[in-house]
């Protein structure tokens, strides 16, 4: 990359693939919702969020990032799953 514009593309492009993975995700996380819906689950499932961040946390090295900030970024990303189930299931809870 030879032009700070270069490197800007570069990063709109990330950012691009980043939101379709992302949306993809919460698009799971909807099927996931009515999944729980239809079999009277719980919406939370404290265990399983805890489990993601650990996960994540663990895998955050391999890509040169640090715990704490995936941790941090997967609670955003695990709340608005948590408020698109919330809005699906009908059964506003806390979010931990």
């Amino acid at each position: 990359m030879n032009s700070l514009e270069d490197f800007r593309r570069e990063i709109d492009k990330l950012d691009g693939m980043l939101l379709e993975a992302l949306g993809r995700r919460l698009a799971i996380c909807a099927e996931v919702a009515r999944f729980k819906k239809s079999k009277n689950i719980p919406m939370m499932q404290p265990t399983r969020v805890e489990a993601v961040k650990d996960r994540v946390a663990a895998i955050a090295a391999r890509h040169h990032l640090r715990p704490e900030f995936v941790r941090e970024l997967y609670g955003k990303i695990i709340d608005e799953a948590c408020r698109l189930e919330d809005d699906i299931i009908g059964q506003p809870q806390s979010h931990g």
